[in-house]
């Protein structure tokens, strides 16, 4: 069975029991980090509750670059622990959740007179590769890799390296771990803000903390230990204690109409401005290209935006390698930006390009933190934080713990179901796929089942519009204009199944539509010049 309380109609009754139960772990923070952490401690024995104040991945979890990868740029500047990590770690996530986070053949173009050289890269990958413990990458010929991209720059292209990473759809990832932990007993909610943490001696200590949930009077649980995993949004330590803080740096991101750049395979590219690394890879039928990486110096309490400039850079880099292409903001169909928590040495001035992407686990105040990393690397993440944990779960789980994507449910039923929807359910198949018949009809020209939205409105938290457009679909960068277009069919389906009025969602469509227009649209010819205090 799915959990009671992520369903439309069983979050206020299970939410009112919280405070009749003694938790063992709070974790503060529903993006990947918190949710690696609520199924490390879940699959120990651990009663673990989990926090989000807004809605889980709606912070930097859903607005990444969609790559699980080790990291060839760490790898070039000598951060040899965190790409072995990754590596390993994105090797993994591909055999535990195949159809949701796989293998992504990219190539690099290289050029007479550029970096980096043919040989000096391939001899990089032979490191990265044996790291991952197979070959995966291959020499191309400059014709070749003619042949593989064709709107390429062909000018000075004199060979290719082609390569393997990962891809994955970040934010349905950090929701997939969430619905695995609570298979094992771990509880989460969205819309609950977690305030005012209280450490009461009595004699043994524990902590109190205030739950204020968008929908429901506040009211405090007990639990034996705090986590916070609240990403960019973490505090910084104690600086007379610990010598680093954190860093929120800005990544932006452009979805361009595979129409206009009809790429059939991923890309890495160096900027000709400044030699940074980036990317441009097909993602869910479009072209995503990114990323920027800059001091994010707005408040953290407003909406994160690309910035005017930022969109000029990427299109100036797709421009430099795709000049045929001619790419101008009209091509772009959506845009977002995601706030990395890096942790900075004090003393240090590095480039936000030159920083390290080590995670840390520390205490203050008797309550456990973790930041930093990457988004490939939250099971040693979380791993590293819960093995800080010194007291033994009341019911402990022995040996071996039940591994991320073990708890399916493929059966005969399922037979007519596409792989790629049952790989992508996992654990909830039998419960949720049972309405995708092939008589189910598309909404509209999009990639999502109309059953697949319904499914989604009645089991999977749906709060808000933004929720089920942005993060458990992605109709609303998919199609132009935030998918306006779907609107009407969403309307039908939210008023029957979460019982909105009319009332109710002409507030939650003018809510959307101002989040698309202000975050996830491109910078028109109109607005170019628009100051956002960035």
């Amino acid at each position: 069975m799915l959990p009671v309380n992520w369903t439309a109609k069983g979050r206020a009754g299970t939410m009112a029991e919280l405070t009749q139960q003694d938790w063992d772990i709070v974790i503060i923070g529903g993006g990947i980090s918190g949710a690696g952490l609520l199924f490390e401690a879940s699959r120990r024995g651990y009663k673990a509750l989990l926090l989000e104040q807004n809605d889980f991945a709606s912070g930097s979890s859903s607005r990444s670059s969609k790559l699980v990868h080790g990291g060839i740029r760490y790898l070039a500047t000598g951060q040899f622990r965190l790409t072995r990590d990754a590596v390993k770690a994105r090797e993994k996530l591909c055999k535990q959740l195949p159809g949701l986070v796989d293998h992504l053949k990219i190539l690099m173009p290289h050029y007479k007179d550029e970096a980096p050289s043919r040989l000096s890269f391939r001899l990089l990958m032979w490191f990265y590769d044996a790291l991952a413990g197979k070959r995966y990458h291959r020499g191309l010929t400059g014709q070749e890799a003619k042949q593989a991209l064709p709107q390429l720059k062909t000018q000075q292209l004199y060979a290719a390296t082609e390569f393997q990473d990962a891809v994955t759809d970040d934010a349905f990832l950090t929701l997939r771990v969430l619905l695995e932990a609570s298979f094992l007993g771990g509880v989460a909610y969205n819309y609950c803000q977690a305030s005012d943490i209280q450490s009461i001696e009595t004699p043994r200590r524990y902590f109190s903390v205030k739950v204020t949930p968008e929908d429901m009077p506040a009211f405090r649980v007990r639990c034996k230990q705090v986590i916070h995993a609240e990403g960019a949004w973490t505090k910084s330590p104690d600086a007379s204690i610990h010598q680093f803080k954190v860093r929120p740096l800005r990544g932006s991101h452009l979805l361009i109409s595979a129409r206009k750049l009809p790429l059939t395979q991923a890309l890495c590219l160096f900027h000709p401005d400044d030699n940074r690394l980036m990317f441009a890879l097909p993602w869910q039928g479009q072209i995503l290209a990114g990323t920027t990486d800059l001091d994010h110096k707005s408040s953290l309490g407003l909406p994160v935006r690309m910035q005017p400039e930022e969109q000029q850079y990427l299109l100036k880099a797709l421009n430099h390698y795709f000049p045929a292409s001619a790419l101008t903001e009209r091509d772009c169909i959506s845009a977002w930006s995601g706030v990395r928590p890096v942790l900075s040495k004090l003393k240090a001035d590095n480039k936000p390009s030159a920083e390290a992407r080590e995670h840390q686990v520390w205490w203050q105040n008797g309550q456990l933190y973790l930041c930093g990393g990457k988004l490939t690397t939250f099971q040693k993440m979380a791993t590293d934080a819960i093995n800080q944990i010194t007291f033994k779960p009341d019911i402990p789980i022995s040996k071996p713990w039940r591994e991320l994507g073990n708890i399916n449910q493929f059966d005969a039923s399922t037979q007519n179901i596409p792989e790629n929807i049952q790989q992508r359910y996992g654990v909830v198949t039998a419960t949720a796929l049972h309405q995708f018949e092939p008589v189910s009809k598309k909404l509209n020209s999009s990639l999502y089942y109309e059953a697949e939205i319904v499914w989604h409105l009645t089991h999977f938290s749906v709060q808000h519009l933004d929720d089920l457009m942005l993060r458990r679909t992605h109709l609303g960068l998919l199609l132009p204009e935030g998918g306006q277009e779907v609107l009407p069919t969403i309307k039908s389906l939210c008023v029957k199944h979460l019982g909105w009025t009319e009332a109710h969602w002409q507030l939650e469509k003018a809510k959307y539509l101002s989040l698309i227009e202000y975050c996830y649209q491109p910078y028109r010819a109109k607005n170019r010049d628009e100051k956002t205090g960035a």
